[in-house]
C-alpha cells in the first residue's frame, strides 16, 4: 500500500507543530505554495489542450548528459504562463520587494500580444536553464529590477515546468530519465537545474503479496525547478562529481528531532544538499514545501561556511 503524500498545508503544518519558530516564515509563504501546487494539474490540461509538444527521451544524448529541455524554445506556452500568474501575481505582490513592480510584471505577464509572448517564452527557457544573463537583459526591456524578475519568473514559471514534467513522467511505463538507468547526472534529466533536495525511499511493498518488500533507502534527488525525481549515487557529489569514500558526510539533529532530516555534504567542493528518509518518516511530504521548512540546518550550514548546491531565497545568508 502507498504511503499518503501530503499537500503544501498538511507538510508545512508538520514542520510547524515541530519547529515554531519557523511558523511566521511559512505561514507567509504558504499561500503561494499551495497555489502554485494546485496550478499544476490545470496546467497539465493546459498544455494538453494546446497539444504542447512533450520533449522525447533519447538515450544517446541522456547518456551524455543532455537533459530534455536543453535548446528548448517553448513556443506556444505563454497561454500557461498566463494563467500561471493571474493566480500568482497577486499573491507576490503582497510582498514588498514586489510592489514598487507588480504594475509592470502584470504588463509582462497577462498581455498576449505577440512581442509579449515571445519575450515570455524567453524567460521560460531562460528559467528553465537557469540563464541569469537572459533574465537579466528581459528585466531591462521591461523596466523590472533583476532580482525581482529572476524572484517572480521562479514562482510563474515553475508550476508551468512541473506540469511538464508531470506529462513527461507519465507518457510511459516509467520517465524516460529512469528507463535503463541512463541518466547518472547529479542535474536535472529534465531540465538541467541542480537539485533542491535529496530523498531517501521508503521499501516498496509489493500490493498483490503482502510478504514482498523491498529494501529500500535508493537515495533521489529533487528538482524544485520543474519537480522532477531521479536516482542517484549516495557517494557522490551532485555539485561537483565527486565520488568516492569520505567525499559526502551527514550533518542531522541529534536524536528524534531530526524527522529523517539531514544535510549531505561533499568534503572535496564544500556544497550541501538538504535530504529527508522517507523511511523515517510516516507520510511523504512535499518536497517543495519541505525544502523550505528545512531552513534552520541551511543555517547550521551557512555557520559551518557550505554553500548550497542549489541557491534559493531561504538559504542565500
Amino acid at each position: 500500500m502507498a504511503a499518503t503524500r501530503q499537500t503544501v498545508a498538511q507538510t508545512l503544518e508538520e514542520v510547524i507543530a515541530w519547529r515554531p519558530v519557523l511558523a511566521p516564515v511559512l505561514r507567509s509563504f504558504e499561500p503561494l505554495f499551495s497555489a502554485q501546487e494546485e496550478l499544476v494539474g490545470v496546467l497539465a490540461e493546459n498544455l494538453k489542450e494546446q497539444a504542447a509538444a512533450l520533449p522525447q527521451g533519447q538515450t544517446d544524448r541522456m547518456d551524455q548528459g543532455v537533459s530534455l529541455l536543453a535548446g528548448a524554445t517553448f513556443a506556444g506556452f505563454s497561454p500557461a504562463v498566463r494563467t500561471s500568474a493571474e493566480k500568482l501575481l497577486p499573491l507576490l505582490s503582497r510582498m514588498d520587494a514586489v510592489v514598487p513592480h507588480k504594475d509592470a510584471l502584470a504588463d509582462f505577464f497577462l498581455k498576449s500580444d505577440d512581442t509579449v509572448a515571445q519575450h515570455v517564452e524567453e524567460l521560460v527557457a531562460a528559467v528553465a536553464s537557469g540563464n541569469k544573463k537572459a533574465i537579466e537583459g528581459l528585466a531591462e526591456k521591461i523596466e523590472v529590477d533583476p532580482l525581482v524578475l529572476h524572484f517572480a519568473a521562479g514562482f510563474v514559471i515553475s508550476p508551468v515546468l512541473h506540469a511538464l514534467t508531470s506529462l513527461v513522467a507519465s507518457s510511459g511505463d516509467e520517465a524516460p530519465w529512469e528507463a535503463g538507468d541512463v541518466w547518472r547526472q547529479g542535474y536535472c534529466p529534465m531540465c538541467g537545474a541542480l537539485p533542491t533536495m535529496g530523498w531517501m525511499d521508503k521499501p516498496a511493498i509489493d500490493d498483490k503479496n503482502a510478504f514482498l518488500a523491498g529494501g529500500g533507502g535508493k537515495k533521489h534527488l529533487h528538482c524544485g525547478t520543474c519537480g522532477a525525481d531521479w536516482k542517484f549515487r549516495r557517494g557522490a557529489c551532485p555539485a561537483c562529481g565527486e565520488e568516492g569514500s569520505g567525499v559526502m558526510e551527514l550533518l542531522r539533529e541529534s536524536g528524534t528531532a531530526a524527522h529523517g532530516e539531514r544535510l549531505d555534504w561533499c568534503t572535496k567542493c564544500k556544497s550541501y544538499c538538504p535530504a529527508v528518509d522517507l523511511r523515517e518518516r510516516e507520510f511523504i511530504p512535499n518536497l517543495d514545501a519541505l525544502a523550505l521548512g528545512m531552513m534552520h540546518l541551511d543555517m547550521v550550514a551557512a555557520r559551518r561556511k557550505l554553500k548550497p548546491v542549489k541557491p534559493s531565497f531561504w538559504n542565500m545568508f
